[in-house]
C-alpha cells in the first residue's frame, strides 16, 4: 500500500474508533480491507493516460483518499450513476469486468492482465481474452501479413 492509501486507512481507522467507545484503533485498523489472495494484494497503475489520471486524483481530492469498505464503495457507484443519469444495474464488480474486457480488447497479454486484476488462476484472463477476439484476430494478422 502506498503512503496516501496508508495514511487514509490510519485517518478512516481513528475516525471510526473516535464514534464507537468499544472499538480501539487497533481494532478499527485490523477491520480495514485485507486482499482475499496474495494475487489481490497490488499496485494498480492509473497513469495509463492523463485523463485516468486526473479522474483519479479529482476523485481521491473530493473524497479525501479511496473508500476501503464495501459499502461506502457501493454507495459511491451509486451516486455516479445517479449523476450520469445511467439506467440498466451498475455495480462495483461489473465496472470491474468492464475493466478487464477493455484491456482485453486491447490487447493486454492475459499474465499482465491476470496480475492486473489479481486473478489467481490464469483461466480467468483466458476467458476474457476469448471473449475480446483480440488474440484470434491478431495471430491471423501475423500469419497473413496485415
Amino acid at each position: 500500500m502506498n503512503r496516501v492509501a496508508v495514511a487514509t486507512v490510519d485517518a478512516q481507522a481513528r475516525q471510526e474508533a473516535a464514534h464507537n467507545e468499544q472499538l480501539t484503533v487497533p481494532d478499527a485498523l485490523a477491520s480495514r480491507w485485507h486482499p482475499k489472495t496474495i494475487a489481490s494484494a497490488r499496485s494498480i497503475p492509473f497513469d495509463l493516460s492523463l485523463r485516468i489520471e486526473l479522474c483519479i486524483e479529482r476523485y481521491a481530492n473530493r473524497y479525501d483518499g479511496f473508500p476501503r469498505s464495501r459499502a461506502t464503495v457501493n454507495r459511491r457507484v451509486e451516486e455516479a450513476v445517479e449523476e450520469a443519469d445511467l439506467t440498466g444495474r451498475i455495480y462495483p464488480h461489473c465496472l470491474r469486468a468492464t475493466a478487464a474486457s477493455y484491456h482485453a480488447y486491447k490487447g493486454v497479454a492475459p499474465v499482465p492482465l491476470q496480475a492486473l486484476m489479481g486473478w489467481g488462476d490464469l483461466a480467468t484472463a483466458q476467458k476474457y481474452m476469448r471473449i475480446s477476439g483480440t488474440a484470434t484476430a491478431d495471430a491471423l494478422r501475423q500469419v497473413h501479413h496485415r
